[in-house]
């Protein structure tokens, strides 16, 4: 078991198998690869890492800085994300002869998820490149709220605290059912509830409370860890990819992968395990470090591939997609992400400084 502020290679692994699993399958291959598990994967990431980079603030400074928190969610993710827009923005506007204005501001201020819902995001000639941005919305609008909550949860008994966590999850299980119900199961419906904040909220929450429980039960662990936990884990995640019954799917379906991730997160992340080595294996740390570039980038190769380049084979299409978009995403990284990790240090927003780790903050 790692300390409290240990850097943990394997959660960037983790990161790397959900982003892969986003690939592959917006790479022609939806069929096969479960892309939507992918995107639920990084938003438990999430919910675990922000939490657990709260409680590592609180622990050492006896108090969290919510500007501080802000602060560095913006050197995060809005550098890498500004150049995504602006070169998608142009590429668009060169192949369409127009600007698309609105399309840009629903990513640039994280409402994109509903825009997408609604169906304002244009598409011309070219699907749209900033749909992708989608999960980024979720994620941000999880952001806006979470410090806020963290504040109240810390001052609470930890039984509460972890009430409040589980009825959360709860109370976003019976809206989706009820969304359903009162919507159907069109393919509108679904991408309503697949796409919401309110509808996907507790895929994050499960990450918050798996940080929540390491924190302050880490005696946990030595029966949480088994083996055994992850076996059945993964079964379960295989049922929710196997079962296809339509109400399932969206309604219980992101709640039980919640529940399977929880499972299975200490022998594949925290502990020494055959799992966690695999995970941090340097390639994996690799695609782990990237992944926002590449999740980023990858869309807007498929949407020009798609369109451009439709009518070579599959195996030269996925070669292409894969080989464009590690080389934006490795140049994102390289020229843009590492450029608002130096405006980071210069605003005293350095997380080694801070005595946090790469794993929390990213």
């Amino acid at each position: 078991m790692t300390s409290r502020s240990d850097y943990l290679p394997a959660l960037d692994g983790l990161r790397a198998i959900s982003i892969l699993l986003v690939i592959f399958s917006h790479a022609w291959m939806g069929h096969l690869v479960p892309g939507g598990l992918g995107v639920t994967i990084f938003f438990f990431i999430s919910g675990f890492i922000i939490t657990r980079t709260l409680l590592i603030e609180k622990a050492r400074n006896g108090i969290i800085g919510i500007r501080t928190f802000y602060m560095r969610r913006f050197f995060r993710l809005i550098p890498a994300l500004l150049v995504f827009v602006l070169l998608s923005a142009t590429l668009v506007a060169m192949l369409e002869g127009r600007v698309p204005w609105l399309d840009m501001l629903a990513a640039l201020f994280y409402y994109s998820n509903y825009w997408d819902i609604a169906g304002y995001f244009h598409e011309g000639v070219l699907l749209s490149p900033f749909s992708i941005t989608w999960s980024l919305a979720v994620e941000e609008h999880y952001y806006l709220i979470f410090p806020f909550a963290f504040l109240l949860m810390v001052k609470l008994p930890l039984r509460w605290a972890l009430m409040g966590l589980i009825s959360v999850c709860l109370i976003v299980l019976v809206w989706r059912g009820i969304l359903f119900a009162e919507l159907g199961n069109t393919a509108t419906d679904t991408y309503r509830i697949y796409k919401a904040t309110d509808t996907r909220l507790d895929s994050i929450v499960y990450g918050v409370i798996a940080s929540w429980l390491i924190w302050y039960r880490p005696n946990l662990l030595k029966v949480w860890g088994h083996g055994a936990w992850t076996v059945l884990g993964l079964a379960l995640l295989l049922f929710c990819l196997m079962y296809r019954d339509q109400a399932f799917r969206d309604v219980e379906r992101y709640s039980l992968q919640g529940l399977a991730l929880l499972m299975i997160f200490p022998w594949t992340v925290l502990k020494n395990t055959w799992g966690s080595r695999l995970l941090s294996h340097r390639l994996f740390l690799y695609v782990g470090k990237i992944s926002y570039s590449l999740y980023l980038y990858h869309w807007l190769v498929f949407v020009l591939i798609d369109h451009y380049a439709a009518h070579l084979q599959l195996p030269i299409r996925i070669a292409l997609m894969l080989a464009a978009s590690f080389v934006l995403a490795d140049l994102s990284w390289r020229m843009v992400e590492r450029a608002g990790h130096r405006l980071r240090k210069r605003f005293m927003l350095d997380p080694q400084k801070e005595g946090l780790s790469r794993a929390t903050v990213q």
